[in-house]
């Protein structure tokens, strides 16, 4: 490779900053996992109102408790409770926009037709979040890979950049 090809290339994003990039997808992995399973609940109840079946905390609880699984990265349940305003916000995927539409609109238990609408809203916003979760898993797994790679070939390189704050 002459000295012109390697110029060409672009340098590597050092590994503080991939570290840091990687963190912060996580933390946003977490806070899409949290409201994908608050759009879950929210499809189990209207889904049971369709059915005739009375909306209750119970069988909400019971349908969260068949659902809650360690995350991917170990953390559990009582790691994931950001602010619904900060979450919306901060979404860099504007996809994700109806969440908020959907979040907002109430349930119509009295009004089949209308609870259908809103049946339908929720399975496509929990469509994108799963969408949106998966895209950041990759996202994740290629930092993790990248980070992997550069520590194999230089050891000393964790070293040199003291503990990470998990």
């Amino acid at each position: 490779m002459t000295d012109e090809e390697h110029r060409s290339e672009p340098a590597p994003e050092p590994l503080g900053e991939l570290r840091a990039r990687r963190k912060a997808l996580r933390e946003e992995e977490r806070q899409v996992s949290y409201w994908r399973r608050l759009v879950q609940g929210r499809l189990d109840l209207a889904r049971a109102a369709l059915a005739g079946a009375e909306p209750s905390v119970e069988r909400l609880a019971a349908a969260a408790e068949q659902r809650t699984r360690p995350s991917r990265n170990g953390g559990g349940a009582a790691h994931r409770s950001p602010s619904f305003a900060r979450f919306v916000n901060g979404i860099e995927d504007r996809r994700l926009a109806g969440l908020a539409a959907a979040w907002d609109t109430p349930i119509p238990w009295d009004d089949h037709e209308r609870l259908r609408e809103v049946e339908r809203s929720l399975v496509q916003v929990e469509a994108e979040l799963s969408r949106h979760r998966r895209e950041l898993h990759q996202r994740i797994d290629a930092c993790t890979a990248e980070l992997v790679e550069r520590y194999r070939s230089d050891p000393g390189a964790l070293r040199r950049l003291g503990p990470s704050s998990r």
